[in-house]
């Protein structure tokens, strides 16, 4: 995979995966599908979360996040008018840390350096203690909201598994930013157990939560 991407930013954390449909409203987005859809080949660019944004014109200035996620765009549907929204639907693929950043042209480009997938020191263990926690949070989450938290037989490989449920759970961006700048598979899944703790105090407090609907690739994250 290349190391230089088009970025677009997003209002989301796009992790290895996770298939997910994006609007793209913004000038600077709008530009990125066009070269890539112009340029022929796989339609690959990297997904960075914003912290915060504005607009000035036909320009939009925004603070990103350092780590965001490869992805692959593999639906486009545009709006009616020329200059309207798009959607797209992404699948993550892999992580990167933002190297350089080339902002010359309609949109930013950047170098990065490749993120491993280092398991860390105890994935299994701590994927055990994730699971039995994560399936109390898909239980009260479905109790309280419908449909509800449903995604079925949860992965083997403890990486695969990590991304998932920091996916499907309702977190704030900078959890999710957290998860996925994580270290290691361990370090995510003992993050996780943490994060799901606090989510299932917040749910007893007060139970209130949207409804969940995720897609899942069944590639793997690297």
């Amino acid at each position: 995979m290349d190391s230089r991407l088009p970025l677009l930013t997003v209002d989301t954390v796009i992790f290895p995966g996770l298939v997910l449909p994006i609007p793209v409203t913004d000038v600077q987005g709008r530009a990125v599908i066009r070269d890539l859809v112009e340029n022929g080949g796989e339609l690959v660019c990297g997904a960075v979360a914003v912290r915060d944004g504005y607009e000035l014109g036909d320009r939009v200035f925004r603070s990103l996040y350092g780590t965001g996620c490869a992805a692959t765009i593999s639906e486009i549907a545009l709006d009616a008018a020329d200059d309207g929204p798009v959607e797209i639907t992404l699948t993550g693929n892999r992580r990167f840390k933002v190297a350089e950043l080339d902002t010359e042209g309609d949109y930013l480009i950047a170098d990065v350096e490749w993120l491993a997938e280092d398991p860390g020191d105890d994935p299994l263990g701590t994927a055990n203690v994730a699971v039995q926690r994560f399936h109390r949070y898909a239980a009260a989450v479905t109790e309280i909201s419908q449909p509800g938290l449903h995604i079925g037989s949860l992965p083997d490989d403890p990486s695969t598994l990590s991304y998932l449920m920091s996916a499907a759970m309702t977190l704030m961006t900078p959890d999710r930013q957290k998860l996925l700048e994580a270290a290691d598979t361990t370090t995510r899944l003992a993050h996780l157990v943490g994060l799901l703790d606090t989510e299932m105090a917040a749910i007893k407090a007060l139970p209130s939560l949207p409804a969940v609907d995720l897609s899942w690739s069944d590639m793997a994250p690297n």
